[in-house]
């Protein structure tokens, strides 16, 4: 039995199989009825054409279709390639002589070359050959199959404007790729295409390629749109479906069994068994050659699915599903969550999933067949808690803080300091030691989902500021005295220490004003009662000449002479221990009284500043009486007497 192209497809309420696709590379052009036009009559120029739907080498292939060279024929160029690659749809090989095909990677090229080049041991006539992966030369001891051979059997120019039907046959138990050219055998050659060139790969990709070099021609191939040979098809139960086959278009056709056949003469009857049946046609192709073949009709239950496996959750945020049928037909989808029909994804087999629930998927085959498939999408959004505790602040008094992770799952965290990673850092105790923003994230190692908190560690460095100014000396009249004018300037509330060196404090050692009775360096230690920060200044305290005085300790010359010279001229009470020492502020109150020997009062004075100087006294002795009051030994009053002797 001889297997031939044949094509299936859906008339209404069927739908059709065929519609292929096409890729177009370079100069190629689409012109409609599934011709191409590879190059125009244009000089350098490089197209190809390529198959969306991959052939299976496993499977023999026989393809027919037409190729035209153009009309310029001495001067036409260069010719154009069929190829079976592994490249992809937008391979390109090289122009010129390369007609396209020069260069390529894993492949098998059948030539339909219409320039000598003699390089490439080109015959004068317009040839074909097989080489494969880019090679051209022919006679190559790698990368040549068969041929040169003239391409006509009546011509040796097919540069003559009209379309030439090519037929190309394989078969994968013999290895041999035969070359028809007008109906006529020109050439075979013999090749594991799927071991010795496609390295086990079967499914390969097939087009055409063409170029121009100096020299030009208009190059095209038209195909058929179902040019595939399709042997067996599915369809479901109660539907109906095309039977298609390509052949003269006078020919002949006769189909059996003729049972559920709209009409068993024609080359595309409508079938509509009620269960699996094989449909055996016998009809005579473009050639005229007679071909019998088979096409098994699978009558199935249409049946949908979907294969899911995923959950969503922070890690998946979504999920694309296919929906499968068993039945390889045109094939309408609804999708619908919940019990509400699905806007995105619906009459597409896929979907994107967002959100978890009850999905039901439908199908349909030419509102003839129906099958529904209800599946459940999970989610899993697990997230640890985790809490970082209030705001806190750096001070004086904390210049460390301690920051603690509280959380109900993992331990590893990941702490960031204004945006930026703490490297190194990521048990749930961090120690920080300036401000800034810490946040401190967690991940749930199932759901992925991130929890995060952020806690603001400010600083407050407020620090008093403290003036001191100037201070009372210690006297006998005071000889326990407040410092005074200390001035304190703080935000806060605040605390006062005191301490001396060489002083004593008496009473309000946390007051700006202590008492103090001892001269020294007195040092006030101010500290913020929220920040900690102190700030500390030094306050002299001085003795006056008099503090200590004893006025047991008094005494009074008992001579004097006032001759004029430095020494003697006058007289008052004096301290031994300080004879400089001026005694007018020891006294509350002073009475001095000077008496001649007769009891006659000479001298007398309430004011100690105002001396005695026996002016104009005879020289003798003389009597003196003072009473008197101190401020250094307060109580009674107190009176003291004596002599002077005044001499000249």
């Amino acid at each position: 039995m001889r297997n031939f192209l044949l094509a299936i497809a859906f008339v209404f309420p069927v739908t059709t199989l065929f519609g292929q696709t096409y890729f177009l590379n370079g100069s190629a052009i689409y012109l409609g009825g599934d011709c191409y036009l590879l190059t125009p009559a244009i000089g350098t120029m490089n197209g190809t054409v390529w198959y969306a739907d991959q052939i299976d080498l496993n499977q023999p292939f026989d393809l027919q279709f037409t190729m035209n060279f153009g009309t310029i024929d001495a001067n036409g160029a260069d010719g154009m390639c069929f190829v079976l690659q592994t490249v992809g749809t937008n391979a390109i090989g090289t122009s010129g002589g390369g007609m396209g095909y020069q260069d390529f990677g894993t492949s098998l090229g059948i030539e339909f070359d219409t320039y000598q080049n003699g390089n490439f041991g080109d015959p004068s006539a317009d040839h074909i050959a097989i080489e494969y992966n880019g090679n051209i030369t022919h006679g190559a001891a790698i990368g040549h199959v068969a041929g040169p051979v003239q391409a006509s059997s009546t011509s040796v120019n097919i540069e003559d404007g009209e379309d030439h039907i090519v037929r190309i046959t394989w078969n994968p138990e013999t290895h041999i790729v035969q070359v028809y050219f007008d109906c006529i055998f020109r050439l075979e050659g013999e090749i594991d295409l799927v071991n010795t060139i496609f390295g086990g790969e079967s499914l390969v990709y097939w087009g055409f390629t063409a170029a121009t070099g100096g020299s030009y021609n208009n190059q095209s191939v038209c195909l058929r749109e179902d040019i595939l040979n399709v042997s067996e098809v599915s369809m479901c139960s109660g539907a109906s479906i095309e039977l298609d086959v390509t052949g003269a278009v006078d020919g002949v056709y006769s189909w059996s069994p003729t049972d559920h056949l709209s009409d068993p003469t024609i080359a595309n009857p409508i079938a509509n068994p009620a269960v699996t049946t094989v449909y055996t046609v016998s009809y005579t192709d473009i050639c005229g050659t007679l071909i019998e073949t088979q096409i098994t009709l699978n009558v199935e239950e249409l049946e949908v699915s979907v294969s899911n496996s995923a959950v969503l959750s922070c890690l998946v945020s979504e999920i694309n599903l296919t929906a499968q049928t068993n039945i390889d037909l045109e094939t309408e989808y609804s999708w619908s969550l919940d019990g509400e029909v699905l806007s995105s994804g619906s009459n597409s087999n896929v979907i994107t999933i967002t959100e978890p629930g009850t999905y039901i998927v439908e199908a349909s085959i030419d509102n003839a067949c129906f099958a529904d498939y209800t599946f459940e999408v999970n989610s899993n959004f697990s997230a640890y808690e985790i809490n970082l505790g209030p705001d806190q602040v750096l001070t004086c008094a904390q210049e460390v803080v301690t920051v603690n992770a509280e959380t109900n799952g993992g331990s590893n965290v990941t702490w960031f300091q204004n945006n930026s990673p703490l490297i190194g850092e990521n048990t749930l105790t961090l120690l920080v030691d300036e401000p800034g923003l810490y946040t401190v994230y967690t991940t749930h190692p199932t759901s992925g989902c991130i929890t995060e908190d952020s806690i603001e560690i400010a600083s407050n460095f407020s620090t008093p500021q403290v003036l001191t100014g100037s201070q009372d000396s210690l006297t006998c009249l005071k000889p326990s005295i407040a410092i005074q004018n200390i001035t304190i300037n703080s935000v806060h509330g605040f605390t006062i220490a005191w301490n001396t060196l060489g002083g004593n404090i008496v009473t309000a050692n946390n007051t700006p004003t202590p008492i103090v009775n001892a001269a020294g360096d007195y040092t006030i230690t101010v500290t913020d009662n929220v920040t900690g920060c102190s700030t500390s200044a030094l306050v002299f305290i001085t003795e006056g000449e008099d503090f200590g005085f004893d006025v047991n300790q008094l005494a009074f010359p008992n001579i004097i002479t006032p001759n004029g010279d430095p020494h003697n001229n006058s007289w008052r009470p004096y301290s031994p221990l300080n004879p400089a020492m001026d005694l007018s502020r020891v006294f509350s109150t002073f009475n001095m009284t000077v008496f001649d020997r007769w009891g006659k009062i000479v001298f007398e004075s309430t004011q100690f500043g105002k001396q005695w100087d026996a002016r104009d006294l005879n020289e003798g002795t003389y009597f003196y009486i003072f009473q008197f009051e101190s401020y250094c030994a307060p109580g009674s009053a107190r009176e003291t007497h004596g002599y002077i002797m005044v001499a000249r």
